[in-house]
């Protein structure tokens, strides 16, 4: 067993996947390939999952972001969302649609990054 990897659920290991706006999918329980369940991270026990860091998450282009705390997950969304912001405004493309992602970004930060 992986020692950075924590113990896996009851029955299998949780994943939760995140938009590069920080928008969360649902967090599954697989066991290997097979999804036994789907959690709401907003839930209660969605929200304990993530508190615990029991959670891997997955970023965009299936990043990974690892067994982390949501405000850490959304805090390595930030920088990406911002460094390319910053290349936007440089080069004069697409700067709005970076900020409105940010925005979003800090509306799922508050709804899941607390728990």
């Amino acid at each position: 067993m992986d020692p950075n990897r924590p113990n896996p659920g009851p029955r299998g290991d949780f994943r939760m996947t995140l938009t590069g706006d920080g928008r969360p999918g649902p967090i599954e329980e697989r066991i290997g390939r097979r999804l036994l369940r789907l959690v709401d991270p907003e839930s209660e026990e969605g929200l304990d999952l993530l508190a615990s860091c029991s959670v891997r998450f997955i970023g965009p282009g299936g990043a990974l972001l690892g067994y982390v705390h949501p405000s850490e997950a959304i805090e390595t969304l930030r920088a990406a969302l911002e460094e390319r912001l910053e290349e936007a405004e440089e080069d004069g493309s697409d700067g709005p649609a970076f900020r409105e992602g940010l925005e979003r970004l800090e509306t799922w930060s508050r709804k899941i990054g607390r728990a």
